[in-house]
């Protein structure tokens, strides 16, 4: 087609009309399979081309690909290729220069691009228009019409490409923004349908925890634990489940389903080694285990086969597998995700519920254990005070019988003993007064043991102060240097407290017997939480690998030659001072002295 019969009005106004049809064609397309074809086939009918092609590209650098190409007899010739627009020579330069190019003769094309005579083979065209389609300065692709004969374009023909190239540019990206749109659309449908499914399947775990842990409550017994489980399990997922235990290289199943096949359950009673089974795998990794098309997994006991999906929890005791909860399922053959969270869900409130159940067997246990060797301490503590008290009365009698007769006895024989004789009966008060100050030290001790604590607040000083004062008659032919700190006001029994320190002052005063002078310094320290109170001396001192046996009964670390004592008052400091809830201590060496105290916590004592 060289020219269009008639005036150019009348080549205008057929174009113009062409135009218009393709621009309200266009506005109804969504798609670039529906732009392409509402572009291509008005054209060659318009121009009276022979074939026409539309090359796009989504980004400069990407390949073109021939995504639409129409004959001039309307067949649509299917041919998606793709190449670098720089392999297109012809194409490059005119996204480049965004300019159309013609070639109206024979041979104008190949002239102008002699190495695409290669890529023309297929159609020998004669005339070429070949149109760039750009959109905001981004190029999308080309038009390509071909002639089979030499065709002149018009000035109106180059008008109406020009319009056709841009207006399949606009329907073009409209088409791909559409694109996109439906693209983000459906995948944030999928986003918003996969969270509303996990916040569906959380929620129906949330709910089977709260149920399991309302429905069990404090129940430790493991039966009723277990069957709560299995209950809420067949309840919410429409399973049957076993809870099976180890014993020895089998599991047995102790807690099932009431609905559990009566052919099946004598199996799983019996027991099965679950060690080399596929679901063992999963469960050793101490995780929820879940196998679909149980039926075709290698069944573990040929009748559980009426199950389509199975899945077990595992339970594990010093890092050994020692119990599982297996469900099955006879209606599904794969597990959605709402059972699986579900199952989950019941499987961890049941081994939280497990170990407290544990736990608190075991507290049971050591309670009672402690409250019977409780009862029988105290069983004993009081047959031995009553012991204690009872052989202090009961000796004293005597002992004071022995010491009046003995006294009698010297009256009866004034004048007649010889020395011998006075010095044995001397032996024998000097042992009847041992012994009664030995009955004294017991009856203090049991006192003390058996004593109720009247806590008050106690000035230390203004008690120190009596007890020097009680003590000086025996200090006279004593050279004895004081050195009493102030000391603080505590919490505790205020007669318990002048025996404690009595007995500190008294020993001390004891052990400086062949000291002078002798030393006695007496002071308070602030621990935070409690005073520590000493007395220190510089008397003979001890040994201190034996420190620890000084606050024992009848515990003497002196010879009685050397240092007179019963053994018997730093044991009643003892249980003093631990009944205030403190502690005793001791610090010496041979020849240097010592120091004996106690610590009072802060505070009111019990």
């Amino acid at each position: 087609m060289t020219s269009l019969p008639g005036s150019d009005l009348e080549l205008v106004a057929p174009l113009a009309e062409r135009l218009q049809h393709i621009t309200d064609a266009l506005a109804a397309t969504s798609t670039v399979q529906e732009v392409i074809e509402t572009v291509l086939a008005p054209a060659l009918a318009a121009l009276g081309a022979d074939a026409g092609t539309v090359l796009l590209v989504n980004q400069p650098d990407q390949p073109l690909k021939i995504t639409g190409r129409r004959g001039a007899d309307g067949e649509t010739i299917a041919v998606p290729q793709e190449s670098a627009s720089e392999d297109h020579v012809l194409i490059a330069d005119i996204l480049r220069l965004r300019e159309a190019q013609y070639f109206e003769d024979a041979g104008a094309l190949r002239d102008a691009y002699p190495e695409l005579e290669r890529r023309t083979r297929d159609l020998e065209a004669i005339a070429n228009a070949a149109l760039p389609m750009f959109l905001d300065d981004r190029p999308f692709g080309v038009i390509v019409l071909d002639f089979a004969a030499p065709h002149h374009f018009s000035p109106e023909e180059r008008r109406f490409l020009r319009i056709l190239s841009a207006q399949c540019a606009i329907a073009l990206g409209r088409a791909e923004a559409i694109s996109r749109l439906e693209a983000h659309v459906h995948e944030r449908t999928r986003q918003l349908e996969d969270q509303t499914r996990q916040l569906e399947e959380e929620r129906a775990a949330q709910a089977a925890f709260v149920a399991f842990t309302e429905a069990v409550g404090s129940e430790t017994n493991l039966s009723q634990l277990v069957g709560q489980a299995i209950t809420l399990l067949h309840e919410t997922c429409d399973v049957e489940a076993a809870y099976f235990e180890r014993d020895g290289d089998l599991f047995r199943a102790s807690v099932w389903s009431p609905s559990a096949d009566p052919a099946l359950l004598p199996l799983l009673q019996r027991g099965f080694p679950l060690q080399h089974s596929s679901i063992a795998r999963g469960l050793q990794q101490n995780t929820a285990t879940f196998i679909d098309h149980w039926r075709d997994s290698g069944l573990l006991i040929p009748e559980s086969g009426i199950y389509q999906a199975a899945a077990g929890y595992p339970y594990f005791k010093d890092e050994t597998l020692e119990s599982v909860l297996m469900i099955g399922s006879q209606t599904s053959a794969v597990w959605d995700e709402r059972s699986k969270g579900i199952f989950r869900a019941v499987g961890r409130s049941l081994d939280l519920a497990l170990d407290r159940a544990r736990q608190t067997r075991t507290v049971t246990v050591q309670r009672d254990a402690l409250d019977l060797r409780t009862r029988e301490l105290a069983e004993s503590t009081a047959e031995l005070q009553a012991f204690s008290y009872s052989v202090s009365h009961d000796l004293r009698t005597p002992v004071r019988h022995m010491i009046g007769f003995l006294e009698l006895a010297r009256k009866a024989l004034d004048g007649r003993l010889d020395e011998r004789s006075a010095r044995y009966l001397d032996v024998v008060e000097q042992s009847g007064r041992q012994m009664n100050t030995l009955i004294d030290g017991l009856l203090d001790l049991s006192n003390a043991a058996q004593r109720t604590l009247q806590p008050s607040l106690v000035d230390l000083n203004q008690l120190m102060a009596r007890i020097q004062t009680t003590l000086l008659p025996d200090l006279l032919t004593r050279n004895v240097a004081w050195e009493v700190t102030d000391l603080p006001q505590v919490w505790g029994d205020q007669e318990a407290l002048s025996q404690v320190l009595t007995q500190l002052t008294e020993n001390a005063l004891k052990f400086t017997q062949s000291r002078d002078p002798a030393s006695i310094r007496i002071w308070a320290e602030d621990l935070g939480g409690a005073w520590k109170v000493s007395v220190r001396d510089n008397g003979l001192g001890f040994d201190p690998r034996y420190q620890d046996r000084l606050f024992n009964l009848f515990q003497r670390l002196h010879r009685a030659d050397e240092v007179s004592g019963t053994g018997v008052g730093l044991a009643s400091v003892r249980r003093l001072i631990l009944k205030h809830g403190g502690q005793v201590f001791a610090e010496g060496r041979p020849g240097e002295g010592a120091t004996f105290g106690f610590t009072l916590p802060k505070g009111h004592v019990a």
